[in-house]
């Protein structure tokens, strides 16, 4: 398997077609399918099949895809990696940071990351949790700061616990009284969560039935931190939230805690990375910066 034959594979199942992963690439058509046929005789199986619609991956083709995106991620790290370290280049980390962390924590590790490496490029994505495992697998990303049920990990991720964390109940400013509520008198209330199987969600879903409470009946989907913004500020929808969050100044005319009288559920925060990958020096300074900042936040660290 050359390099070559791996990102031309990658092309065309990401661009749906020879052509445009052709075009994608700057190549002729002839030289990707070339590639990709060379590849197939390598592993001597069929990747994809062909149809007016475009290509269709096989699972043989699937399984590689998964992996051949990771080796490529690995390739460009190295190579980033050493051009960085002769001098020739500008580190690149990529790292995708739960909305809690982007709140109260973000600015502070930021600041402490420049004054190490003024001129690193980053790219931080705000992502749930079940956005952020598939982008590590894959090596889109470096490491992933984010709170999770640490039980859901695979073999092939690692946790590094740093901080606890409650997970408040919010709506609207205004929509309930002060409470004590009980956690039954909410069924009944539009609910914000996300499919997630090891975050905030799934949490929620737990401390339902820990409480033996029944789940809500009305649940809207949201992935999205904005859209739950919206949603609950705007509406009078439930959204599980982070309890350092709401006392941010600015959260305070817009959304507000339900006071409960049962505990309130806590989830670990921490980073996860892929076990056996091997972070560059920024790329440990800006994990560094992280936890440096996470233990700065005392509620953030609850006691475990």
């Amino acid at each position: 398997m050359k390099n070559s034959q791996l990102r031309a594979f990658v092309a065309i199942a990401e661009q749906g077609t020879i052509r445009a992963a052709a075009r994608s690439l700057a190549l002729s058509q002839t030289a990707v399918t070339k590639s990709l046929r060379e590849l197939e005789l390598d592993l001597q199986v069929p990747l994809l099949s062909r149809s007016p619609q475009g290509v269709r991956l096989n699972d043989a083709g699937l399984e590689l895809l998964r992996r051949a995106k990771l080796i490529l991620a690995e390739v460009d790290d190295a190579r980033a990696s050493i051009r960085s370290l002769s001098g020739q280049g500008t580190p690149h980390i990529h790292a995708a940071v739960t909305p809690a962390f982007s709140l109260m924590c973000l600015p502070d590790a930021l600041q402490r990351f420049r004054s190490r490496y003024p001129d690193a490029r980053l790219t931080i994505r705000d992502a749930f949790l079940s956005e952020m495992l598939p982008l590590l697998r894959d090596g889109t990303i470096d490491v992933a700061i984010t709170s999770l049920l640490p039980e859901v990990l695979g073999a092939d991720l690692g946790f590094e616990p740093l901080g606890r964390l409650a997970v408040a109940m919010s709506t609207r400013a205004g929509k309930f009284g002060p409470g004590p509520h009980r956690l039954a008198d909410l069924g009944e209330s539009v609910w914000l969560l996300d499919s997630s199987r090891g975050g905030t969600s799934e949490t929620v879903r737990q401390w339902f039935i820990r409480h033996q409470v029944p789940l809500p009946r009305q649940i809207i989907e949201c992935p999205s931190s904005m859209a739950s913004l919206v949603l609950s500020t705007n509406g009078d929808a439930i959204a599980p939230v982070p309890q350092p969050v709401l006392s941010l100044p600015w959260m305070a005319p817009l959304i507000s805690e339900i006071r409960l009288r049962e505990p309130l559920p806590t989830m670990q925060i921490g980073i996860v990375k892929r076990k056996g990958n091997v972070l560059d020096a920024p790329a440990n300074w800006f994990v560094e910066c992280a936890r440096l900042a996470i233990r700065s936040v005392p509620s953030m660290n609850l006691s475990r």
